[in-house]
């Protein structure tokens, strides 16, 4: 919709003071003009209060959490989840902060809930240098770890969704430790959005303590179910990652990212953005080994892309292909496969 037929309905005092707003105001993307038009609508409109509320705190939530890791967009972050209720000696307490510890030492910033137990276990780890902490306003108040406690990297959320936007959003790699509901629902929520392609692929890690069988069950009788009964696609399991041992579980993060750099859509497109280029043989191999999950044409190697993309990445080479929508899961597997044809040229 264009932008005069976007707000011809609005009333003479609001339309026109708004096209001199968008006239003038040196706004520089066609995004940013529909964002002020739909949040001018929205000011407009006959909505019930609470409905205004909770769109203004999600707004305001929005906001600082983009401040919060705008200075940070070029550091590779993992999202750790966790049970706030285990305590400090817990064995499962120990491997978090063992894991984020390492995950520093290769690189990684890690991302948090913010409270105790295993948050705290992965704040703890990383150090508060090296932490972000997304806390959530409840009715038993969750308070903040002291680790992250005065921190820049620190804040809060009124509204689940807002908060579990940001961990996906920023994350390069999501770890699972043992949790309750709160931490099943980071999982599912995961899966569906790594299974839809509403997410980019990033690597999966369900982590457990040693002798520890939290996630057995999950992967072993779930998961097998779920593919057994035809609920989810056999290459669904590929999502997950199931380990006890930390170099494993790091390592397993930190390959996904050997060549690979990141992901975009482009109309019907799906370009993998890679750090170096792809060999002749490599290129062949993959349009070998993955021609059945295109829906049209071959996997193309592109240089210089258009200007449309971010200005930051214009230097890097793009692998172009029109993807089955409904095979979007096997991204993971392509990615893991690019990067393993990338080393062996090396």
């Amino acid at each position: 919709m264009s932008e005069s037929r976007a707000i011809e309905d609005l009333p003479d005092n609001i339309r026109i003071p708004l096209q001199q707003i968008l006239k003038s105001f040196p706004i520089g993307s066609d995004f940013k003009t529909q964002f002020i038009i739909e949040a001018t609508r929205l000011a407009c409109g006959d909505y019930a209060i609470a409905d205004i509320k909770m769109l203004s705190s999600m707004l305001t939530e929005l906001r600082v959490g983009l401040d919060v890791f705008k200075p940070y967009q070029l550091r590779r972050k993992v999202s750790l989840f966790g049970s706030a209720r285990t305590t400090d000696h817990d064995p499962r307490y120990l491997q978090a902060h063992r894991c984020a510890k390492t995950l520093t030492e290769a690189g990684f910033m890690i991302i948090t809930g913010g409270g105790g137990g295993m948050m705290k276990a992965a704040n703890e780890g990383a150090t508060e240098a090296e932490s972000f902490a997304i806390n959530i306003n409840l009715p038993m108040e969750q308070k903040p770890n002291p680790i992250m406690i005065g921190s820049p990297r620190h804040f809060y959320c009124q509204y689940f969704f807002t908060r579990k936007l940001f961990f996906l959003k920023e994350s390069d790699a999501v770890v699972l430790t043992p949790g309750g509901f709160g931490t099943l629902d980071e999982a599912f929520e995961t899966l569906t959005l790594l299974q839809t392609g509403r997410n980019p692929p990033v690597p999966v890690v369900l982590l457990e303590a040693p002798g520890d069988d939290y996630w057995g069950p999950f992967v072993l009788s779930w998961v097998r179910r779920l593919v057994n009964d035809k609920l989810i696609n056999a290459e669904d399991q590929q999502l997950l990652y199931h380990t006890d041992n930390i170099d494993s579980a790091v390592s397993y993060i930190a390959d996904f990212y050997v060549n690979y750099h990141s992901f975009r859509y482009v109309a019907s497109c799906i370009l993998l953005r890679i750090l170096n280029p792809m060999s002749a043989d490599a290129m062949h191999r993959l349009n070998a080994e993955f021609s059945d999950v295109l829906s049209e044409g071959e996997i193309e190697q592109v240089f210089n892309w258009p200007k449309s993309d971010d200005a930051r990445y214009t230097q890097l080479p793009r692998l172009r292909m029109h993807l089955d929508r409904t095979r979007i899961n096997v991204l993971s597997q392509f990615i893991r496969r690019m990067n393993a044809l990338y080393l062996l040229d090396q």
